[in-house]
């Protein structure tokens, strides 16, 4: 069983569902346990395939603004376990892990000159490190894209709402936990 570790992953599948990517490739940040990439896979159509990042290796380091470096839980067991839940989605061409932090996937992986469609920011939660995540996107976006922020209270998102604004990306959607951001040029 495919398991998540937030909350509001109805919205995230509402936000999804039936999402055309229109041959653009949709990522998520801090794949962990996998629900949040099954469900962006289940229900959104069109995409080139769907990247996952996650290092995974018990990695410490500062997870949100106002706390101290700490090492979470994110087991090289959990990354088998998932690799091998995900086996049917990977034989089938829908999904590839980048095994790496967001900023070696954003400075050495093979997709840095991808353009993406749908994207799922749930790694890091400093405000520093989604600002870089959410420009860099935003710098490889397709024409019709959103961006799923998840744990949004925990860092500033306002500010990043403003930045964001720079790259015509608008709130669709917000809830408790999940925010929604979309850029439409059609």
């Amino acid at each position: 069983m495919i398991r998540g570790d937030s909350s509001e992953y109805e919205l995230l599948e509402k936000w999804s569902k039936g999402f055309d990517c229109q041959g653009y490739k949709s990522c998520e940040i801090g794949v962990r346990e996998g629900l949040g990439s099954k469900i962006i896979m289940d229900n959104i159509i069109n995409n080139y395939i769907h990247v996952g990042v996650d290092p995974y290796g018990n990695l410490k380091y500062q997870h949100y603004d106002d706390s101290p470096e700490y090492q979470c839980d994110y087991t090289d067991e959990m990354r088998d376990t998932m690799l091998n839940d995900f086996l049917s989605y990977r034989n089938a061409g829908k999904f590839t892990m980048c095994l790496m932090t967001d900023e070696d996937f954003m400075n050495i992986s093979k997709h840095q000159d991808s353009k993406f469609s749908f994207i799922h920011l749930d790694g890091p939660h400093m405000t520093k490190d989604v600002i870089t995540e959410s420009v860099w996107f935003a710098n490889r976006c397709a024409p019709n894209t959103r961006i799923v922020y998840d744990d949004y209270p925990k860092y500033d998102m306002p500010l990043i709402e403003k930045i964001m604004e720079k790259y015509d990306f608008k709130v669709l959607e917000k809830g408790k936990n999940k925010v929604c951001l979309e850029k439409n040029e059609s």
